[in-house]
């Protein structure tokens, strides 16, 4: 079984025992805060992945760093470390936040842009978003600079791509098949 497999199991897993428990919402702030902690921390990151360091010094050492903040996670971490796959730590993470989104109708949007848009265009692209897609929009704004002007929004798999960057692309791509 893969990886990706596996990470979905365990996040589908997740979902059930926040349901189970009517604690959803509370376990979705959590596993979004340990995120921002994993992806933050790259010491942290090669703690976990280090595979000459036990199961059980990692469960120790994350149960420490997040049982006062994070209490209702520490559920992911015995369950990983139990089954000695706390290296999937980020991947379930991620994988339990898509899920999350499916249950409660939620669509995630990344909209990509050379600088930071304005609430207003927020707004225009939030209303547009809405109209083909069913589902409450969850806007996610990323800067990247080699877009040159335009934007990208990607959603359920489908990219939307009206940047510079994107045409300069297929001018070069024209011309090289002119010579």
């Amino acid at each position: 079984m893969g990886l990706e497999t596996s990470s979905k199991r365990y996040a589908k897993a997740l979902i059930g025992y926040g349901v189970e428990k009517d604690n959803l919402d509370i376990l979705f702030g959590e596993i979004s805060s340990l995120i921002e902690t994993l992806k933050d921390s790259e010491d942290l990151k090669s703690f976990i992945s280090n595979p000459t360091i036990s199961r059980d010094i990692k469960q120790k050492v994350l149960n420490e760093l997040i049982s006062d903040s994070l209490p209702n996670t520490s559920i992911v971490i015995n369950l990983l470390s139990k089954n000695n796959r706390v290296d999937m730590l980020l991947d379930v993470c991620t994988g339990f936040i898509k899920q999350y989104n499916t249950f409660k109708g939620i669509v995630e949007v990344t909209v990509t842009t050379p600088i930071m848009i304005s609430e207003d265009i927020d707004s225009s692209i939030q209303a547009y978003l809405k109209s083909i897609e069913n589902g409450k929009i969850k806007l996610v704004n990323k800067k990247d600079e080699s877009l040159i002007a335009g934007f990208t929004i990607d959603f359920n798999n489908t990219r939307l791509d009206a940047s510079v960057k994107k045409r300069l692309e297929k001018m070069k791509k024209e011309l090289k098949k002119t010579n």
